[in-house]
């Protein structure tokens, strides 16, 4: 973590330091660009169907994505992978559990409201999240497969601070450039799963017959889920951009004897595309 720290605060001084001349005047509202991004997933998780007891671990994540700016709309398409392992440490004891976390998103937002560097939009959020996890210490019930997917309604707040002008920062020399700072909220409107019921074991495998959603259940309205991101966006002089950003990601399922829970705090950094 202290590294990933140290790497992204080493980029940031880089962006404020590096020259670029006079300040480019970027048309935001036409431009579409490949995102890829990389970072960390330090998350907390428990899973009442197995266990009343919360797991923690810091994930490698990894981002692939599109993003497109057009009369003021803007599109995000967006497949990411979160891996690693979360443990839990109790009485001397040490469980931990492999973590895969698949997610593949497309959110479209609307400007309501500009006035002069601030900006609205609002939209919705299609995010559907795939878990594959694995904790050898419940022997027969080790094995959790589940689908989140949730349609949010979604704002988002954005400042352009760019400087048209040399300024300084601290004892860096801050050269013009164009920059952004958003904030994005989500509420989930319709939060529906598909996970192992209470009892993770089922009789396909004595049949025979071995299907892994067996005792898979469908639950539409089940739960709740909130997101938020805070990203910082800075423009090069050719006129691609690097992304530093935050993001918080939390849902649980309905039901009390099998309630999952989970909290993502995701620290990424992105490179942006521009594409013809």
């Amino acid at each position: 973590m202290k590294k990933i720290l140290l790497v992204f605060t080493g980029i940031l001084i880089a962006n404020l330091s590096y020259s670029q001349g006079s300040f480019d005047n970027q048309n935001q509202d036409s431009d579409k660009f490949i995102k890829i991004a990389a970072g960390l997933n330090s998350i907390k998780m428990r899973d009442m169907a197995t266990s009343p007891l919360f797991y923690t671990g810091g994930l490698k994540h990894f981002e692939l994505g599109f993003v497109k700016w057009k009369e003021g709309k803007e599109r995000d398409l967006s497949f990411s992978v979160s891996t690693g392992l979360a443990s839990n440490s109790t009485n001397s004891h040490t469980a931990s559990s492999t973590v895969s976390i698949y997610n593949l998103s497309y959110s479209k937002l609307y400007p309501i409201w500009q006035q002069e560097k601030w900006n609205l939009k609002v939209g919705g959020e299609w995010h559907n999240s795939f878990h594959i996890r694995n904790n050898p210490s419940f022997q027969n019930n080790a094995t959790g497969i589940e689908v989140f997917s949730t349609l949010f309604a979604a704002g988002k707040l954005s400042w352009d601070i760019s400087n048209d002008s040399r300024s300084k920062f601290l004892f860096f020399n801050v050269k013009p450039r164009k920059r952004a700072l958003s904030f994005k909220m989500k509420f989930a409107l319709m939060n529906n799963t598909y996970r192992n019921g209470y009892i993770y074991n089922d009789n396909s495998g004595i049949t025979n017959d071995p299907n892994v959603f067996d005792n898979h259940q469908l639950k539409m309205f089940s739960g709740y889920r909130l997101g938020t991101e805070l990203n910082y966006t800075v423009f090069l002089k050719n006129k691609n951009a690097i992304r530093l950003g935050y993001g918080f990601d939390a849902y649980k399922t309905g039901g009390n004897l099998d309630k999952f829970e989970m909290a993502n705090y995701k620290l990424k950094i992105a490179l942006l595309f521009k594409t013809k």
